[in-house]
């Protein structure tokens, strides 16, 4: 099964982008910057402080983790990973997967 490789349908070659910046990711850096620059603005309205740059250092990790690959999906984001998690939690989270060849008779009499 695994001896053919089709053409073109290596996940592992992906088209390279610039710093890997791809839609999603720019839309979540773009995402985290107006959350963490309104909660400054909202928070902190006149001096930022310690705590503020704790919040700042801590959204920068945070979507530092979001646009990382996730572990199950080589193509998709982490932020994607968290989101079929909360909200498919009813789901498992590997599909049955049955045998396409036939058993031998021999397998089948003895129990295997």
């Amino acid at each position: 099964m695994y001896e053919q490789f089709t053409p073109g349908r290596n996940i592992w070659k992906k088209v390279p982008h610039f710093l890997f910046l791809t839609m999603n990711r720019i839309m979540i850096l773009v995402f985290m910057f107006v959350i963490t620059y309104l909660m400054i603005k909202q928070f902190y309205p006149y001096n930022i402080g310690w705590l503020g740059l704790v919040l700042i250092i801590n959204n920068l990790i945070m979507t530092g983790f979001l646009i990382l690959p996730s572990p199950s999906n080589p193509n998709g984001l982490m932020v994607q990973e968290i989101r079929r998690a909360i909200f498919k939690v009813d789901r498992a989270a590997t599909a049955n997967v049955y045998a396409v060849t036939k058993k031998r008779q021999q397998e089948v009499e003895d129990g295997y």
